[in-house]
């Protein structure tokens, strides 16, 4: 025991010494948080045109019952279709509405489908379905419909992973090179304990980056936790061991830094590019989604979410828990045999 907690204040003066790893840890989150959720905005607005060749009255009334829409950007006259048509073509316009005798009809920006289809169920819905029974909806989850709610959770966990991993992987790393790791082995400290102090260690780190994380977010964008704080905090130590792991698992393949940075770079660039937080996991093909069950920061950002946004329990995440267990022993036991070998 007093081992263990000797390894454990050794790795606490190792970073409050490296002034650098120490702002990192304490500004990488305010940073990430603070820029990148005010560009996550869900809210698509439409620039539409009205073309009515015939001098209709309906023009008028037309250009009011749109511009009512919050959705809608814009909403201008244009009297000439071929004017319309070419603003369309230099990205200014969404959509053409033309006005006839016969009725309407909608030309559409195909240059984004998904984008497209909005704009004509949003056109659709304001002009030909006005005296229909009014439906009040009420959301259950994110009753504002604060989008940028939804990726503050996946940023949180992006930032986790980041941080946990790279000061891990780094610093086992480091400390091979700098000969620390052979002076160790000399001593009659253990390799499980050297191996366990620092996992405890950075567990507590990675806990402080949560805790930060939340607080910031509860402060600056408002979101509220719907479920219990202690059950978040269990989820992300959960989390934290495959997280850890594969940084143990980096570093135990890697001779030097430069080697550690590439292989961290790469093997984080596919998980988080594979792990919902771009795309759900419906819009994925078939080998994309399979990818979910060797990717712990999927289960991370799921887990987080059910807990932040549907007030999930620990019996309501109990396979995403288990399976995170799972990974976390693979990956902490292939880095345990490499260590020992080495």
């Amino acid at each position: 025991m007093r081992l263990l907690i000797a390894t454990i204040y050794k790795e606490y003066l190792q970073l409050v010494r490296n002034k650098v790893l120490l702002f990192l840890v304490m500004a990488c989150p305010v940073i990430l948080l603070g820029i990148i959720p005010l560009s996550f905005d869900g809210s698509t607005r439409f620039r539409a045109a009205i073309c009515d060749s015939e001098g209709s009255y309906r023009v008028s009334e037309l250009v009011g019952e749109l511009s009512l829409n919050p959705l809608f950007e814009s909403v201008v006259f244009i009297p000439v279709p071929e004017e319309a048509e070419a603003q369309m073509d230099a990205g200014r316009l969404d959509l053409i509405i033309y006005s006839s005798s016969a009725g309407f009809q909608i030309i559409l920006d195909g240059t984004f489908p998904r984008r497209a289809l909005n704009a004509l169920h949003v056109t659709d819905k304001t002009l030909f379905e006005k005296n229909q029974v009014p439906v009040v909806f009420h959301t259950m989850f994110n009753s504002g419909r604060r989008y940028n709610h939804y990726s503050l959770i996946s940023l949180i966990v992006l930032v986790i992973t980041l941080v946990g991993t790279a000061l891990i992987t780094l610093n086992v790393v480091r400390e091979r090179e700098s000969g620390l790791e052979e002076q160790l082995r000399s001593t009659v400290l253990d390799r499980f304990v050297y191996f366990l102090g620092k996992f405890i260690f950075f567990v507590f780190i990675c806990l402080f980056e949560v805790v930060l994380c939340l607080l910031f977010c509860r402060l600056v964008y408002g979101l509220e936790n719907q479920g219990s704080f202690a059950n978040y905090l269990i989820v992300n130590v959960v989390f934290f061991f495959p997280l850890l792991g594969l940084g143990y698992v980096i570093a135990a393949f890697s001779r030097t830094q430069l080697q550690a940075v590439y292989m961290l770079t790469i093997v984080l660039i596919l998980l988080t590019m594979l792990c919902t937080m771009f795309t759900h996991l419906s819009s994925m093909p078939q080998w994309a989604a399979a990818t979910r069950f060797v990717n712990p920061v999927y289960y991370g950002i799921e887990s987080s979410r059910m807990v932040i946004f549907k007030g999930a329990t620990l019996a309501n995440l109990a396979p995403m828990l288990g399976w995170m267990l799972c990974l976390g022993v693979v990956l902490n036991a292939v880095a345990f045999v490499r260590f020992r070998k080495a």
